[in-house]
């Protein structure tokens, strides 16, 4: 037995013996690879940012679907059974913290923004947001809330004053878009919002089809002249002008048009009614709170064709308090947040984040640089946001714009980086114009840019963030779907291999309606798109496109 082991003992001794006669520095770098592939997992090994399985079935499925629908999907955050998600359950001081609160309006938006903060107990703790406007790299006006309350009271009283209903906003990103919005809804008059940078007769075609009273421009923005010919029931036009123009008489009507429109100018309005209180009328004025009218259009640059819709305050709110809860508890919108819209307010679902943002309490950064091709390099201009707003067209180029100039760097420290985000780690990523959370969306039925899952994969990579793909309809208030910010994958879905807009979100229920070769069998959910809840314009609209729930019950293109 002792002469078997002293054997062993010494073909062992031989073994090594050879090994160490041919070391080589090649062998002693493959030994090192090898100890430190090794090694490294047990003391640098991070749990995934989200629990796999988790991720495995993000939206829930009726039991029971009608003959020719596929099974109904909502949120996990509402199973069916329970009413859908309808407001912002805005308490009153004092309330008990179990009774349920109000669904509330966007003046509930702007008060919780003034007051402050509420934590856990219900109870304010003072810390507030604020208002910046960003022109150019170095300049940044901050507003305070105090202020912009004076403001909107100002405007408020001022279009009460001369009898106006209705008010067209045809303005940039900016404070005056902000206040005319929030006076038009705490003095009872229509507001209007108008996308900016449209052709003269699309504009008075807008006008005349709303029946705006009012027009709040930038000054110089369009000739007044031509519109007041083309447009002849406009009653009052207030220019808003900007500082390095206000020595000039912007006040002077027109010639030729015969005194028909009053013409005012805004920072004349607020200096006039420099005495405003900055307390809010606690009752609308007209007792009504009014509807918003959007115009919708379609294509990247001036519209075409576009199309009038009108949200209730309902609408509104539930797309927002929706908003507000679809993120994780740690990671919702906060005091300590900086919000900067690239996509323009104008339009439903950045201006749905945005008054998520200001009832949170984060701050805002407006740019007036805004729009669907804007460069992303805008939102850092002056700010450092930790949230950015942005169109696919921006993020598209963004994409392409930095694989270019990595494509010669790309190597061990990208396929590290690629290795963490595949097992569920979102990589960090050094610099300054790295946000915590970027926001996109895709229109139903546009010329929208979509992203693609390689695509939304290397955005990861690049900006440190994590991302949001929202799916939009023109007839629901914020987005009908949006991806989980822990979903990292890049699987593609469809024939194009195109990326999915991840669950519903709770403020909605939707389905797929069988049409034509598009049918649900199988175990497979496809067709005609069907939304419905308290954030859709009439409670219920059928999109004009085909789309699928895929496995993981997320919605997405056939």
């Amino acid at each position: 037995m002792a002469a078997e082991s002293t054997s062993i003992f010494q073909q062992l001794d031989f073994q090594l013996e050879q090994i160490l006669a041919s070391w080589n520095i090649y062998t002693l770098l493959i030994g090192l690879i090898l100890v430190i592939y090794l090694i490294y997992p047990l003391f640098y090994y991070a749990e995934p940012d989200i629990y796999p399985l988790l991720l495995a079935r993000q939206s829930a499925a009726s039991p029971v679907r009608q003959p020719g629908e596929s099974s109904s999907f909502r949120s996990l955050e509402t199973p069916h059974g329970y009413p859908l998600k309808s407001g912002l359950n805005v308490k009153d001081p004092g309330a008990p913290k179990w009774t349920s609160g109000k669904d509330g309006d966007l003046r509930d938006i702007w008060k919780r923004a003034v007051s402050g903060f509420v934590g856990n107990d219900d109870k304010p703790t003072g810390e507030a947001g604020k208002v910046l406007t960003v022109l150019g790299k170095e300049e940044a006006i901050e507003y305070t809330f105090a202020k912009l309350s004076a403001e909107i009271n100002a405007i408020g009283q001022h279009v009460k004053a001369h009898g106006e209903g209705r008010v067209a906003i045809y303005l940039p990103n900016s404070v005056e878009l902000l206040v005319s919005l929030f006076a038009a809804t705490f003095y009872g008059i229509t507001p209007i919002l108008v996308p900016p940078e449209q052709p003269l007769d699309t504009l008075a075609g807008i006008l005349r089809e709303t029946r705006a009273e009012v027009l709040i421009a930038g000054a110089g923005a369009l000739p007044l002249t031509e519109l007041l010919q083309q447009y002849k029931s406009l009653k009052q036009m207030i220019w808003v002008v900007e500082r390095t123009s206000r020595h000039m008489d912007w006040n002077e009507v027109p010639e030729g048009v015969g005194g028909n429109a009053d013409i005012a100018v805004w920072h004349d309005i607020i200096e006039d009614k420099a005495s405003a209180p900055s307390e809010l009328p606690t009752e609308v004025l007209g007792g009504t709170v009014p509807n918003i009218l959007f115009v919708v259009e379609d294509g990247l640059s001036a519209m075409d064709s576009y199309e009038i819709i009108e949200f209730t305050q309902k609408n509104i709110v539930a797309a927002v308090g929706a908003q507000i809860s679809v993120l994780p508890r740690n990671h919702r919108l906060a005091p300590t947040d900086l919000l900067t819209p690239l996509a323009s307010l104008t339009e439903m679902y950045p201006l749905t984040v945005t008054l998520a943002a200001l009832f949170s309490n984060a701050s805002l950064a407006l740019t007036p640089v805004s729009g669907p091709t804007v460069p992303y390099s805008s939102a850092f201009q002056g700010a450092s946001p930790t949230i950015v707003i942005a169109g696919t067209q921006t993020l598209s180029n963004l994409c392409k714009h930095h694989e270019r100039v990595q494509s010669h760097k790309i190597g061990i420290g990208h396929w590290w980086k690629s290795r963490s985000l595949e097992t569920g780690v979102l990589p960090k990523v050094s610099g300054t114009s790295n946000p915590r959370l970027i926001y996109t969306y895709d229109k139903s039925n546009a010329s929208t840019v979509p992203l693609s899952p390689l695509e939304f994969f290397n955005l990861k990579l690049f900006t440190g963030a994590r991302f949001v793909y929202a799916f939009t309809d023109p007839r629901v208030a914020g987005a009908v779907s949006q991806t989980n910010i822990f979903d990292y994958s890049k699987r593609g879905h469809g024939e194009d291999g195109k990326s999915h807009f991840g669950p519903p979100l709770s403020s909605v229920e939707i389905k797929m309606r069988d049409t034509g070769e598009s049918k649900s069998e199988g175990g497979r959910s496809v067709g005609q798109l069907v939304i419905s809840g308290p954030a859709i314009v009439g409670g219920q609209v059928v999109a004009d496109q085909i789309l699928c729930m895929t496995d993981e019950n997320t919605l997405a293109y056939t």
